[in-house]
C-alpha cells in the first residue's frame, strides 16, 4: 500500500515539474502587438553594416581615394555612435516580450518535522512533504499595454537610430567641406604666390633696367610674398586639425592618412518650401521619435487606469498527501496610489506632446536657415565665378602686360590680385557653405534628396 502512495506520489511531482515547464515555454501566452514583426524586419536589414565585428567589416581605403561618397559610406560602417543606437533599438525591441510575458511560476516544497512523522521513513514521505505551483495573472489588457508600450518605446529608437545616422551625415559633410575648403584655400594660395613670384622677376628685371622707381616695386612685392608664404603655413597647421576632425568622426586614427578630397557636383531636386515643410513634418527622425513617445505615454495611460482592475493568483499542490487548490486576487483599493499614477501618465504624455511642438516649428525654422543660406551660397557661385571671375583676372592680365613693358603700376596690380584673391576665397567659401547647407537641410527632412557626382 505504501510503495502505491510512493509512485503515485512521484507521478504527481514529475506532473508538476512538466507544468513548471510548460508555464515556462508557452510562448503562445505572450501578446505580440501589430508591428512587431515589421519592426524586426526593418531592424534586421538597418543592421547589415554591423553584422560583424568592426575589424572585420569590408570599409573604403580613404588613403587612396577619399570622395565623399567613399568616406560617408566609411562613416556608416565604423562610427561608434550610430551602431550603439542601433544596439539601443535591437535591444528595445527585446523589450516587448518581457513585457508582455507572464511572470514566471512559483513552485514550493515545504516538509514539517515533529516527533510523531520522524518515526517512519515511508509515512514522513508521505504525510509531510508539501507542495504547491502558482501562478500569477495580471487582468485582462494589462499585458498588452505594456507590450504595446514597449514596441512603441522600439520603435522611437528606431527613428533615434534613423536620427544619428543624418547626424553623422551631417557631421562628416560639414567637416569633409571644411577639409575640402582648406585646400581650395591652398591651392589658391600656391596661384597667387606663383603670380607674385612673377611679378617679383619683371619688377627685378626693370631694377636692373635701372628704372628708379623699380626698388620700391621690389619691397612691396617681398612683403606680399612673405605674408602669402605666412598664410600658406597657417593653412597647412588648418589642414592637420581639420584632418583630425574628420578621422574622429569616421573612427579613424587622428592622424590617418587622406586621398583627395574635393567637393564633389551636387544635384538637388527643385522642391517648393512648402513641400519641403510637409517632407520634414513627415519624415524627420525627431519629430517622429516624438510621436512614437506621445503614443507609447498613452499605453502607460491606459496601464495606469488598468490598474484599478485586480490581479490573480492560481495555484495547484498537495498538502498532507492530499491535492491542494488555491485561488486569489489583489484588492486595488489604495485609489490615491492609483489616481497619482494616472496623473503622472497624463502629465508625462502632456510634456511628450509639448515637446513635439517645439520640435516641430524648430525643424519649420531649421528648413529655412538651411534654405536660406544653400540659395545665397548658390548666388555667389553663380555670380562671382561665372561673371565678377573671368572680368577680374581680364582686367589683372592687362595689368600685367602693361607692366611687363614697363608701363602701369604696381599698386594697381596688387590691388587688383587682392581683390582676384578676396573673389575666389569667397567662391570658395561658398561651394563649402553650399554643401554645409545642403548636410543641413538633409537633417532636418530626414532623408536622402541629394545626389553626389565625384568630379
Amino acid at each position: 500500500m505504501i510503495t502505491i502512495m510512493l509512485n503515485i506520489k512521484h507521478i504527481f511531482f514529475a506532473l508538476l515539474l512538466l507544468a513548471t515547464l510548460g508555464f515556462a515555454a508557452c510562448r503562445f501566452v505572450t501578446p505580440s502587438p501589430l508591428g512587431e514583426k515589421a519592426e524586426r524586419e526593418k531592424a534586421v536589414q538597418a543592421g547589415a553594416p554591423f553584422a560583424q565585428p568592426v575589424e572585420k567589416r569590408a570599409l573604403p581605403d580613404l588613403a587612396t581615394s577619399a570622395s565623399l561618397p567613399a568616406v560617408l559610406e566609411y562613416a556608416f560602417n565604423a562610427n561608434g555612435t550610430i551602431e550603439a543606437a542601433y544596439r539601443e533599438w535591437r535591444g528595445a525591441l527585446e523589450r516587448v516580450p518581457q513585457a508582455g510575458a507572464l511572470s514566471d511560476p512559483k513552485i514550493s516544497f515545504d516538509f514539517l518535522f515533529s516527533n510523531q512523522n520522524i518515526k517512519s521513513f515511508s509515512q514522513t514521505f508521505y504525510k509531510t512533504i508539501n507542495g504547491m505551483l502558482e501562478q500569477d495573472f495580471e487582468n485582462y489588457g494589462k499585458r498588452e499595454a505594456k507590450a504595446q508600450q514597449a514596441l512603441l518605446d522600439a520603435q522611437a529608437a528606431g527613428e533615434r537610430f534613423r536620427g544619428e545616422k543624418y547626424k553623422l551625415q551631417k557631421r562628416v559633410a560639414q567637416a569633409y567641406a571644411a577639409l575640402a575648403l582648406n585646400n581650395a584655400l591652398l591651392d589658391i594660395n600656391a596661384k597667387n604666390l606663383n603670380l607674385l613670384r612673377r611679378m617679383d622677376e619683371t619688377a627685378s628685371h626693370r631694377y636692373h633696367a635701372m628704372e628708379q622707381n623699380s626698388l620700391v616695386d621690389l619691397r612691396k612685392l617681398e612683403g606680399e610674398i612673405l605674408k602669402a608664404e605666412s598664410d600658406r603655413r597657417a593653412l597647412k597647421i588648418s589642414s592637420a586639425t581639420l584632418s583630425a576632425d574628420l578621422n574622429a568622426a569616421l573612427n579613424r586614427t587622428a592622424t590617418a592618412a587622406w586621398g583627395a578630397v574635393a567637393l564633389p557636383e551636387i544635384v538637388r531636386p527643385a522642391d517648393t518650401e512648402a513641400a519641403l515643410f510637409e517632407r520634414a513634418v513627415q519624415h524627420n527622425p525627431e519629430l517622429a521619435a516624438l510621436k512614437k513617445e506621445i503614443e507609447s505615454r498613452g499605453a502607460a495611460q491606459t496601464l495606469a487606469e488598468l490598474q484599478k482592475r485586480p490581479d490573480y493568483n492560481v495555484g495547484i499542490g498537495v498538502e498532507e498527501g492530499y491535492p491542494k487548490l488555491s485561488a486569489g486576487m489583489t484588492l486595488p483599493i489604495y485609489r490615491e496610489k492609483i489616481r497619482a499614477g494616472i496623473a503622472e501618465a497624463l502629465a508625462m504624455r502632456q510634456a511628450s506632446e509639448a515637446k513635439f511642438r517645439a520640435a516641430h516649428f524648430d525643424v519649420q525654422g531649421r528648413v529655412v536657415i538651411a534654405l536660406s543660406g544653400l540659395r545665397d551660397s548658390e548666388r555667389v557661385i553663380a555670380d562671382y565665378r561665372e561673371r565678377i571671375l573671368p572680368k577680374t583676372r581680364e582686367m589683372i592680365d592687362a595689368q600685367m602686360s602693361a607692366y611687363a613693358s614697363g608701363g602701369g603700376d604696381l599698386i594697381d596690380i596688387l590691388d587688383a590680385q587682392r581683390l582676384l584673391l578676396d573673389f575666389q576665397t569667397l567662391i570658395a567659401r561658398a561651394e563649402s557653405d553650399r554643401l554645409r547647407y545642403l548636410a543641413d537641410l538633409e537633417e532636418a527632412l530626414g532623408e536622402d534628396l541629394f545626389d553626389f557626382h565625384t568630379p
